[in-house]
């Protein structure tokens, strides 16, 4: 049901900011037309007194040198309109978002794509007063609302599309789980983007459920449905903690994951890559690879690479802050079911 009060009043501030309109645009018309005019009377004054007339030469005299020292241009109209053009574009988007706004509000369904264009439009014009300030938290509601209504529309719809692939949604509009992965829609802007844990996979997949699912579903394989040699890695991953530690300044064992993951990445390479540096030769392994295949071999299945056991270490709050210092390692069923590791170590194991 519409917000008749809310859409009273904002048709109330539309037609008070039309009036303001109406008066900038009559004033800046005025002072144009003046100008002009008295730029016509100069032109017109001066051909009539290279006539012969009737007319006292002293008194045209005397009126010419009063419209020449007229100085209506310079400390009047390029005082003003400036100033009245700025005022006027400013109306302009004002005008523009209340009438959104009012047409968003109108329909039998709130229109959150509209209703957020004017939300955001009012929130940020420069043309601030009370009437609008007491305004904005009720278009507040009614966007959020018109959000979550939406929100729990597609989650059904995405839950029923799941369910019968024999997956489960988790999480609350507008944030999704499926598994370690999280789907969160944007249904102003009609996409959403896909993560594995806090990694993003996807940053602007359009809102369609079909197109969702096939982006995840790749996604998915892309991570954990390729056929990875655990002990293979765990002795690459050694020899890339082995690289870092050599390049490292710190006497430590204990070396910055992303490093070790950088050395991983180069490990990887095929020969062609190692000779000739190219795209085209260069083999991807992204961070959600990494970071799933050191969960799956070294926190899970405990491998260790001659009788050397991984030690993951969590990051502390700074380092948590930066990707170059810590990575997220989703260690349970949800998304945010993990920690952050700054660091790792390979040690004698402990029997």
């Amino acid at each position: 049901m519409a917000n008749e009060p809310l859409i009273t009043a904002l048709e109330g501030l539309l037609d008070s900011y039309r009036q303001r309109y109406r008066a900038t645009s009559a004033l800046t018309a005025g002072l144009k037309g003046t100008n002009g005019a008295l730029n016509k009377a100069r032109r017109t004054l001066g051909d009539y007194l290279a006539q012969t007339t009737t007319l006292d030469p002293a008194l045209l005299s005397q009126a010419a040198r009063s419209l020449e020292t007229l100085r209506f241009k310079e400390d009047v109209a390029d005082l003003l309109l400036p100033d009245l053009r700025r005022e006027a574009k400013l109306l302009t988007a004002q005008i523009n978002a209340l009438k959104d706004a009012v047409g968003a509000l109108s329909g039998d369904l709130v229109d959150v794509i509209k209703l957020d264009r004017a939300y955001q439009a009012l929130r940020a014009s420069p043309l601030q007063d009370d009437a609008v300030s007491a305004l904005m938290p009720g278009l507040a509601v009614e966007l959020e609302q018109a959000q979550a209504r939406l929100g729990d529309e597609f989650g059904a719809a995405l839950r029923d599309k799941l369910a019968a692939m024999g997956l489960q949604l988790g999480g609350r509009p507008p944030r999704f789980e499926i598994g370690r992965y999280e789907i969160v829609a944007d249904f102003v802007s009609r996409s959403a983007a896909i993560s594995y844990g806090k990694m993003t996979l996807a940053a602007r997949v359009k809102l369609s459920l079909d197109t969702l699912i096939a982006v995840y579903q790749n996604e998915v394989k892309a991570i954990e449905g390729r056929n990875e040699d655990g002990q293979r890695w765990v002795e690459m991953l050694h020899a890339a903690w082995h690289n870092a530690r050599r390049k490292s300044e710190r006497n430590s064992a204990r070396m910055n994951i992303v490093d070790c993951y950088y050395e991983l990445v180069l490990l990887r390479q095929g020969r062609t890559f190692s000779s000739f540096p190219s795209k085209r030769s260069f083999t991807d392994y992204s961070r959600a690879q990494f970071a799933y295949d050191l969960d799956l071999f070294v926190r899970q299945q405990r491998l260790s690479y001659q009788g050397l056991q991984v030690t993951l270490h969590t990051a502390t709050k700074t380092q948590a802050e930066s990707q170059s210092r810590s990575m997220w390692l989703v260690m349970g069923s949800g998304p945010h079911d993990g920690s952050y590791i700054s660091d790792i170590e390979f040690a004698k194991t402990l029997l």
